[in-house]
């Protein structure tokens, strides 16, 4: 890492994306989802030129770094969707330092096993070409090359020349492990019926308008035992916005404020009354589209661009801060509790999210409760969940995520190594769930205030020191919302006097 990496890394990293979906995860560490001789036996049957992953080439042509187009190509009749992409995680991708790392240590522990499986998603021109490669010399733990098309990550050629799933010959039946089929060449495949290009051929791909496209990705098996180590398109599937009808494409390809009123009003992007999103899908187009949509893909992900220089990158901050202070909601109620005891209960309700809130990597990513109970005399009463000196959460702060074990029961975040989940408290889409808090209110208190934030962080400090190296990295804390409200003994909310306008 170069001294002004390091720098930039130093103020800031990358962040941040019910029941059914618990007991399909719940997973015993002795009980994966395959026995290990059944999963080796299906597998063997499939067919996966670049196993682990499940990426494909069509007719299994051989296929070079240079069948591939630069996406400063595409620039020149499609600048919106080239500012969108540029600067997005999709576009640092492969270049994430700490992606990186953590890639290079599951390397070098399977013995070479995770080329392709990470590469897949991350660089699945340079797993198809064959030019991606590791060298143990650069970094901390290593680091990866690769020509510089395949190191644009998702590039606009990723996903423009997937022409088809292969997500039947996997072993779940699911998407997932970069299940794409490409075919580079002239013909880009895209969502737009009777499209017109000057440069290339087009060809209209029902696949394109499917959470089935994003699932490819963002749904990861183990590459041995299968269990889902990441699960987003799962939770989508089994939530109220799959019913809808609402896929991916409706909340993370258009701007932050219109996801919003997808998620407010549970309608697809289209059918919102003056949504805007109409106009020209290239700059010499003919016809106008209704919707235009914007390739962002913002998530949760706030600085990793930004740490790394990438052009526009700012922008893209603004909006996952903006996405990350929208999808959440708090509440909160109080009773008398046992022995005479205050109980604070604390909703916490995913509002606007298709998945689970953590999702991805939710064994690390970090969402949780920093909650703080004062009297009128200063006192305080409760307090959990705070930061402490060394960017740690508290012990006892209510945090919801999944935790992860390894085969033998031992607790492990190394994705190559995660064999279920001992426990799980995301929180499932338009659900909630209620941290409680117990204090003892003094006899002499008149009233008393209740803080309650609901903080992310993208993952714990232990994990940012064992990847960069102790020190070198602060990871940052979010607040993605805040409720204060005043009570009085009786346990009666306490309403805030008005402001009166003077003229």
């Amino acid at each position: 890492m170069t001294a002004s990496l390091r720098n930039r890394m130093m103020l800031v990293v990358g962040l941040f994306t019910g029941l059914a979906s618990s007991m399909m995860y719940s997973a015993s560490a002795n009980e994966p989802a395959k026995k290990e001789g059944e999963a080796a036996a299906a597998a063997s049957s499939i067919v996966q030129p670049f196993a682990p992953s499940m990426l494909a080439v069509v007719n299994n042509r051989k296929v070079t770094a240079d069948d591939f187009e630069d996406p400063a190509k595409c620039k020149t009749c499609h600048p919106r969707q080239w500012k969108g992409w540029m600067g997005s995680m999709h576009s640092v991708s492969f270049k994430d330092p700490v992606f990186q790392a953590e890639w290079a240590i599951g390397e070098k522990a399977t013995n070479g096993a995770l080329l392709n499986y990470c590469g897949g998603c991350h660089t699945a021109v340079g797993v198809v070409s064959g030019t991606v490669k590791f060298d143990p010399s650069l970094g901390k733990h290593g680091g990866f090359t690769a020509p510089k098309v395949a190191a644009e990550g998702v590039s606009c050629e990723v996903c423009h020349t997937s022409v088809r799933s292969t997500h039947a010959q996997s072993v779940t039946g699911d998407p997932g492990n970069a299940s794409l089929a490409l075919n580079p060449g002239e013909t880009k495949y895209g969502p737009l019926l009777k499209s017109v290009s000057g440069y290339h051929e087009t060809q209209y791909s029902e696949l394109h308008t499917k959470a089935e496209f994003c699932g490819s990705c963002h749904n990861i098996f183990h590459p041995f035992n299968q269990f889902p180590v990441e699960h987003t398109y799962d939770e989508w599937k089994m939530s109220a916005y799959a019913q809808a009808g609402i896929p991916c494409q409706d909340c993370h390809m258009v701007p932050v404020d219109t996801a919003v009123r997808v998620a407010n009003e549970m309608k697809r992007a289209k059918d919102l009354a003056d949504h805007g999103l109409g106009g020209k899908a290239a700059t010499k187009a003919k016809v106008e589209r209704s919707i235009v949509h914007d390739h962002g893909f913002v998530g949760g992900n706030a600085v990793i661009a930004p740490a790394l220089g990438v052009e526009g990158a700012e922008e893209h901050r603004e909006e996952a801060l903006k996405r990350l202070q929208n999808v959440a909601e708090l509440d909160m109620d109080l009773r008398t509790g046992k022995g005479g005891a205050q109980e604070l209960r604390v909703k916490v309700i995913n509002a606007r999210a298709g998945h689970h809130l953590p999702t991805s990597l939710t064994f690390i990513r970090q969402i949780w409760l920093e909650v703080l109970v004062t009297d009128d005399q200063g006192r305080v009463l409760l307090s959990s969940g705070k930061l402490g000196a060394d960017n740690r959460i508290d012990a006892d702060a209510m945090v919801f995520g999944n935790k992860s074990v390894d085969k033998n029961g031992k607790r492990t975040v190394d994705p190559w190594e995660i064999a279920g989940f001992e426990e799980m408290t995301t929180i499932p889409p338009k659900g909630y769930r209620v941290a409680m808090y117990a204090f003892k209110l003094p006899a002499d208190a008149k009233s008393f205030k209740v803080e309650a934030r609901l903080n992310y962080m993208s993952y714990d400090q232990a994990v940012a020191d064992k990847l960069l190296g102790k020190g070198a990295v602060k990871v940052p804390m979010v607040e993605m919302k805040a409720l204060t409200r005043a009570f009085g003994p009786d346990l009666k909310a306490i309403e805030a006097p008005q402001k009166v306008s003077r003229r």
